[in-house]
């Protein structure tokens, strides 16, 4: 792959003199939520996938892409957000998924039945938002009316820092 020379060096931080001495040089994916600007927009990528999650009617706290359990934090200001179905949602009955928080089971989007939820269908959602938060809740999905059999959901979420 051809590289252009002058932008890398112009873009490495090798270059940025502090006090006389070169800095180091940023490492991808460096500039994290944690490191921004409180009133910097902020996001959060939360999955359920039935593969690991299972199905069962209830509320299911959802993870972050390497599997951890997700939050958002206490005091943040839930802007936006967005819900992919990454993979179609099936049933043997009539589910439904409500997208929301622990405690506020619907806060990004109300029950909506399994057909609604094919493969690469987008939600926007936006049923309690803009949304402060009092601590830090999970986010989760909601199964009810029937278990689920298969289904990959992503929410997308955008906040700011709040005071």
């Amino acid at each position: 792959m051809a590289q252009n020379r002058k932008f890398q060096d112009f873009v490495e931080s090798k270059y940025i003199v502090n006090g006389g001495v070169a800095t180091a040089d940023i490492a991808d994916d460096a500039v994290t939520n944690a490191k921004t600007d409180g009133a910097a927009d902020k996001y959060l990528e939360a999955v359920y996938d039935f593969a690991v999650d299972g199905g069962l009617a209830g509320s299911i706290p959802m993870k972050d892409t390497a599997g951890a359990p997700i939050s958002i934090p206490d005091k943040a200001i839930v802007i936006s957000s967005h819900i992919e179905i990454e993979t179609a949602v099936t049933s043997g009955g009539s589910a439904t998924v409500a997208f929301g928080l622990i405690g506020n089971t619907d806060a990004f989007k109300s029950a909506t039945g399994k057909a609604s939820l094919t493969l690469d269908a987008v939600f926007a959602a936006s049923n309690d938002l803009p949304l402060k938060m009092a601590a830090a809740t999970p986010v989760a999905v909601t199964i009810a009316v029937a278990a689920l059999t298969a289904g990959k959901i992503r929410i997308f979420i955008k906040y700011i820092e709040g005071n």
